[in-house]
């Protein structure tokens, strides 16, 4: 089988999002195009009995392959993953792959910040988009300032559109060059990300 030369082909877009949030993740879904080469991995808070349950439900909206996140499982392009427990994304033989395993100490599950987190320690040639959307608490921002400093790029929902705007605004004060925009604004960036 093919390998794809990793690093040149994969786009990463890490949501995280807590209340409201599965609504929101429908509506970036369904605007994507079929042909979109971006790979999507999403934290959404979530009891991990109703994991399978989402993704399969998201499964039926979405134009790409939705994936539960296993121990193990390579990262490929135009492909959906839904985390639970502790997420990680380490680089492994010039691929990227999920480490995971049951959250145990974090009070979120699954926890935004362990998942971009991750993501800042890869390479600066990986491209990678951190989305904070909607919901309570303060998960994801730390998260998304390593990311950010590491070279990331951040988008966090505004007040306008978020049912909950905790965790956006705990995201914007830890950084605040990021942009901010809609749910709707959050689909073009996306879009435009995945086609760059």
């Amino acid at each position: 089988m093919y390998q794809f030369p990793i690093k040149q082909t994969l786009k990463l877009i890490l949501i995280g999002s807590s209340t409201g949030g599965p609504g929101h993740i429908d509506k970036i879904l369904k605007g994507l195009k079929q042909n979109f080469e971006g790979t999507i991995i999403i934290a959404q808070h979530m009891s991990p009995h109703f994991i399978e349950s989402f993704a399969r439900q998201i499964g039926t909206i979405s134009p790409l392959e939705v994936h539960v996140v296993r121990d193990g499982m390579v990262l490929h392009p135009s492909s959906v993953y839904i985390c639970s427990g502790e997420c990680r994304i380490v680089e492994n033989h010039a691929q990227l792959v999920f480490n995971h395993q049951e959250s145990h100490e974090s009070v979120y599950t699954p926890d935004i910040d362990t998942l971009f987190s991750s993501a800042a320690l890869l390479p600066s040639s990986f491209k990678r988009l951190g989305v904070i959307l909607t919901g309570i608490g303060e998960d994801g921002a730390r998260g998304a300032l390593a990311l950010f400093h590491s070279g990331g790029k951040c988008i966090f929902e505004s007040e306008e559109s978020a049912i909950v705007y905790g965790m956006p605004r705990r995201a914007l004060e830890l950084v605040p060059q990021a942009d901010t925009g809609t749910i709707y604004e959050i689909v073009t960036a996306i879009e435009r990300f995945g086609e760059e």
